[in-house]
């Protein structure tokens, strides 16, 4: 029997792969991860693939259907994207419909020492600083002095927002960055000052905190950033006792400060150079999500991201990137937010 024209169409249709749902933020899964290494291969996607489906991902399938003139470039991968992208039959990780329309997304958030003692050339402060702009859209910079430091990091561009703050004449060198595309800062950012400095000891030390509702979700979060004195609890360092005591003051303030932010219902994320090895630091307040024995100074764990067990986010582990001109590694951690 001859098939008519628009059967044949039909046959050919049926006879290609077919994706039987859609990928978007919130989908997980090895399909997902095989996605990602095409978007790396193609150039449009950077650092390395995993089975989690955010909006790094989402701008990169975007970027993918404009270069292939799609008539609807929306970010999530059906047949045509699946088809153009060489990638077969899928079968695993998918999300339905109803999933995609923002029950949850999940970003990634950073944080860097930029060393400033001694002060590193200009050269190996903006390679710091856009290799962590590149690692995730939430950053929580330490560290960050003398001016020029600060400018590197304005030189994000437009897209990014900081929090910069002074305390009187000071710039205070823990500021926060966040990608405009996915975060809306909430009202006024804030930093409250631990304790003062000690002459030719240590500066004064800080935490700076923004609260962020992450335009996917509409979930409001708090990021705290913050780096305590040095020497404290390693090394010959002199005025020991004084650095201690003063470790603990400012450990203290930011116990109470996670707190406070606890009891309003809010999300929080807490990171920083902590001068404390392989410690926790905030007890079983905090979830740590920085294995506590992988070096991010040296053989130290200085650096840690953690956050809030209230529920709102799910952290799917970190990563150390040795990287850095600095002499502090970079740490990222990629959370799912629920909206």
């Amino acid at each position: 029997m001859r098939l008519k024209p628009e059967s044949q169409a039909q046959q050919r249709v049926a006879a290609q792969p077919q994706h039987p749902h859609r990928l978007g933020v919130g989908s997980s899964g090895p399909d997902v991860k095989r996605l990602e290494k095409k978007l790396i291969q193609h150039g449009l996607l950077k650092g390395r693939a995993d089975d989690h489906f955010d909006t790094q991902t989402r701008a990169a399938v975007k970027q993918f259907e404009r270069q292939n003139d799609f008539k609807h470039v929306d970010g999530v991968v059906g047949n045509g994207v699946w088809r153009r992208l060489e990638l077969g039959a899928a079968h695993e990780g998918h999300v339905s419909e109803q999933k995609l329309a923002g029950a949850r997304d999940t970003f990634r958030t950073v944080t860097i020492n930029v060393k400033s003692n001694p002060v590193m050339d200009q050269a190996a402060v903006v390679h710091d600083v856009k290799r962590a702009a590149s690692q995730g859209s939430l950053i929580g910079w330490n560290e960050i002095s003398p001016d020029r430091y600060f400018k590197a990091i304005r030189d994000l561009g437009p897209g990014w927002g900081h929090y910069m703050p002074r305390d009187g004449g000071l710039r205070i060198p823990n500021p926060i960055s966040w990608k405009k595309s996915e975060w809306k800062l909430q009202g006024e950012p804030g930093f409250l000052r631990t304790h003062h400095g000690k002459e030719e000891v240590s500066p004064n030390r800080y935490i700076t905190w923004v609260k962020l509702k992450n335009k996917e979700t509409g979930k409001t979060i708090v990021r705290m950033n913050t780096h305590l004195v040095s020497g404290a609890w390693s090394g010959n360092k002199p005025h020991k006792e004084w650095r201690q005591d003063m470790w603990n003051k400012h450990m203290d303030k930011l116990h109470d400060l996670v707190a406070h932010f606890e009891k309003k219902g809010y999300p929080v994320i807490v990171g920083g150079d902590f001068n404390r090895d392989s410690y926790k630091v905030l007890g079983n307040q905090v979830k740590y999500d920085n294995k506590l024995n992988v070096g991010t100074h040296g053989h130290s764990t200085y650096d840690y991201l953690m956050h809030t067990p209230n529920g709102s986010l799910k952290s799917h582990g970190a990563n150390v990137d040795h990287g850095y001109r600095s002499d502090h590694d970079g740490v990222s951690v990629k959370y799912t937010i629920k909206g």
